[in-house]
């Protein structure tokens, strides 16, 4: 295993309305990336996610907490990963920004 990934993101939205995006991004990465994945596994306690893929026969695992102020992803890489760890940490912080602070639609 590689040193984990620790990805931080703040937002506005309050720990429930987070969450609420991050789960529906969740069903949408299963839906747009599943043929990719072996397995996914998605386990939910409270505001607390662990999360495990099966991608080229490596697991991937990761853990993410959902705070009133902010979103922390911390992510396990296999070392086959390891020469793509930069951008799977871009893509992290970039996808996870745009999710946490687009403007909720209206009746949301």
């Amino acid at each position: 295993m590689t040193p984990p990934i620790v990805v931080s993101l703040p937002h506005r939205l309050g720990q429930a309305e987070a969450q609420r995006r991050i789960v529906e991004a969740f069903d949408k990465g299963r839906i747009e990336f599943g043929r990719l994945f072996s397995e996914t596994e998605v386990s939910w306690r409270a505001n607390h996610a662990d999360l495990r893929v099966v991608a080229l026969k490596q697991t991937v695992t990761a853990g993410v907490d959902v705070f009133e102020d902010s979103a922390r992803i911390e992510v396990r890489l296999p070392w086959y990963f390891a020469p793509i760890q930069k951008k799977i940490v871009a893509v992290l912080t970039k996808r996870g920004e745009s999710m946490l602070t687009r403007i909720a639609p209206p009746g949301r």
